[in-house]
């Protein structure tokens, strides 16, 4: 089934509120995600999916679909964001994290499907991902952008996030944020912070 609005989620999911007082359901990716996800992709903006990979990308190739929709563990998680659309639910964003072994610093990335930008979904993936980094010992928050992309360096600054060149790219720039010091265990709320068992 390739239209994400007619998914209906059967996996535990966290049910959060936008300023305006829309419910957002967020649960971490399952393999069983990946027509859905392909559909999001590609029901995106030219512009949209510019920014998201940071070039020009009609749909996920097999392989990046794949590793996308396997990031269900603890230091790399893929998060997917819904919202109920004329009475049926629609994948509304995206947002990935990864902290390679024996790091401190956590790599993100996100996007919102072009109706629900600017409602506070983008600030909303964030503040998840921020905490949960937070929760596992990482110390920093970094994201690759397009220097183009002003949308996503509001967002940034919005957050407290400091926006440096990247060495590497001169299209490019980060966006960085040092994280206080770790609290305890992951919030119990987060359903989706633990992964979710993948079927046989």
């Amino acid at each position: 089934m390739n239209d994400p609005r007619s998914v209906e989620r059967t996996a535990p999911v966290s049910v959060l509120r936008l300023p305006a007082g829309e419910a957002v359901m967020v649960c971490a990716i399952s393999p069983h995600d990946a027509d859905c996800l392909q559909a999001y992709i590609r029901n995106l903006s030219v512009s949209s999916r510019r920014n998201r990979f940071l070039g020009a990308v009609s749909e996920l190739a097999p392989t990046e679909l794949d590793r996308l929709t396997h990031m269900n563990g603890q230091r790399e998680l893929a998060l997917i964001a819904f919202a109920r659309i004329g009475g049926e639910t629609a994948m509304i964003a995206e947002a990935v994290q990864a902290i390679a072994p024996e790091s401190q610093r956590c790599e993100i990335a996100l996007s919102v499907t072009d109706t629900w930008q600017r409602r506070g979904v983008g600030t909303l993936m964030l503040s998840l991902m921020e905490r949960r980094a937070r929760m596992l010992g990482a110390r920093h928050v970094i994201g690759e952008i397009l220097r183009t992309n002003e949308a996503m360096k509001g967002l940034a600054r919005k957050a407290g996030f400091a926006i440096r060149s990247s060495l590497a790219d001169a299209r490019l720039v980060e966006i960085v944020k040092e994280l206080a010091k770790p609290q305890s265990g992951l919030p119990r709320r987060e359903q989706f912070s633990e992964p979710r068992p993948v079927a046989a």
